[in-house]
């Protein structure tokens, strides 16, 4: 990558395969991956208990939270937003989720991708990836999970979550599969990225 940085920022709809997606992006491009792990780094850079702030990642803070204090889903998310623009400093990256897009506004070395599918393809696939055997109890955890996604996103952004704002590229992961939608932002970051 002759020392050029390259950060892909990965926003997702709950069972569109976006975590999968991620990792087969960065084994791509040969280079780290970053999820649920940053919770742990991110509370061992802060002294922060990871243990303790996990429940709270990506959540926004409670409607009774108080304006006045910082509550566990505020820490936690300006302990990863200060490891991820960190993290920007000296690596290459691809990040899911986190608000990362809007953390790193204005880094050059960046590809900000969403990626959504269809709702019938996101209950099949989260039902044979979470083994729910009831089509309806598939389409409600999507629900809940999406609109957990959407409040934190939108409480800690100035963006909608899923609209082209703030995003280089939205993508449907049922065009292509989980392994071609890898692909194509593997090379749309190598061409934008020029790695």
């Amino acid at each position: 990558m002759d020392g050029k940085k390259m950060i892909i920022t990965i926003g997702r709809e709950f069972g569109s395969g976006g975590h999968e997606i991620g990792e087969k992006v960065a084994r791509l491009l040969n280079i780290r991956f970053y999820d649920k792990n940053l919770i742990e780094l991110a509370a061992d850079r802060s002294g922060l208990d990871a243990e303790s702030v996990a429940p709270s990642d990506e959540r926004a803070p409670g409607l009774f939270a108080s304006g006045y204090a910082p509550t566990l889903s505020d820490q936690l998310f300006y302990a990863q937003s200060d490891l991820i623009r960190s993290l920007a400093e000296t690596e290459s990256f691809v990040i899911v989720g986190r608000c990362a897009n809007s953390v790193l506004y204005g880094v050059a070395d960046t590809l900000n991708v969403f990626i959504y599918a269809p709702l019938h393809d996101r209950i099949e696939r989260v039902m044979n990836r979470y083994l729910i055997e009831n089509e309806e109890r598939a389409r409600k955890e999507i629900s809940r999970v999406d609109k957990i996604r959407r409040n934190y996103y939108q409480y800690y952004t100035e963006y909608r979550w899923g609209s082209q704002n703030g995003h280089d590229i939205l993508i449907n992961s049922s065009m292509l599969g989980i392994d071609e939608t890898a692909q194509l932002i593997a090379m749309l970051a190598k061409k934008k990225l020029g790695g």
